[in-house]
């Protein structure tokens, strides 16, 4: 019986030693280049676009620009965004979903409401976490999500064309943004065609 005890206790120690405790990751875009060393990022200005992940081990991420320093709280473990750039930034979830449920084309007036949604999410008044989308403002610190391993991908760079599942066997989520510059680039090509 003591026996039997003891594979327990082992079985039960090994299954919460297998389980995975998120880590606090902070992806930090920017514009200039950024150097990273522990829980401290540098930030030389620039005008060409970067992203860094960072893995903390505390609470707090420091950045230096100059001779300037600020503290952002990152308080609980998953993905954060730090938009260091000049703009907004704005998000949402890519629903990667199966090839039959994809759209081949989509009605003007499904095209006029979307539009709709990214004007209202350009000023931030659509933002809730039902819908999954974000709002970042120049030099503000978000919480994307509860996980580590999500996949933020910024302006300038394409989403990936397919996922594996990470070491719990999870498909990370993935999130594009991009600026509000390039959004209102987009909606005036849309508004253009959507007039011919």
């Amino acid at each position: 019986m003591k026996h039997i005890f003891i594979l327990f206790g082992v079985a039960f120690l090994f299954a919460c030693s297998s389980q995975h405790t998120p880590a606090k990751k902070v992806v930090v875009m920017s514009s200039g280049k950024l150097t990273v060393v522990g829980d401290v990022v540098t930030l030389e200005p620039g005008t060409q676009h970067n992203e860094t992940p960072v893995k903390l081990t505390g609470s707090t991420l420091t950045v230096k620009n100059g001779a300037s320093s600020k503290e952002y709280a990152v308080p609980e473990a998953g993905t954060w965004l730090l938009n260091l750039k000049n703009d907004t930034l704005i998000g949402s979830y890519q629903n990667y979903g199966d090839a039959s449920g994809r759209e081949s084309s989509i009605s003007q007036e499904v095209m006029m409401e979307r539009m709709d949604s990214l004007k209202a999410l350009m000023q931030g008044s659509n933002v809730t976490a039902a819908k999954k989308n974000h709002f970042a403002a120049p030099n503000q610190l978000i919480k994307i999500n509860g996980e580590d391993n999500t996949i933020i991908v910024g302006p300038y760079k394409g989403i990936p064309g397919s996922l594996t599942p990470g070491d719990d066997g999870k498909v990370p989520e993935v999130y594009k943004f991009i600026t509000n510059r390039d959004a209102r680039e987009t909606l005036d090509k849309l508004e253009k065609l959507l007039k011919q």
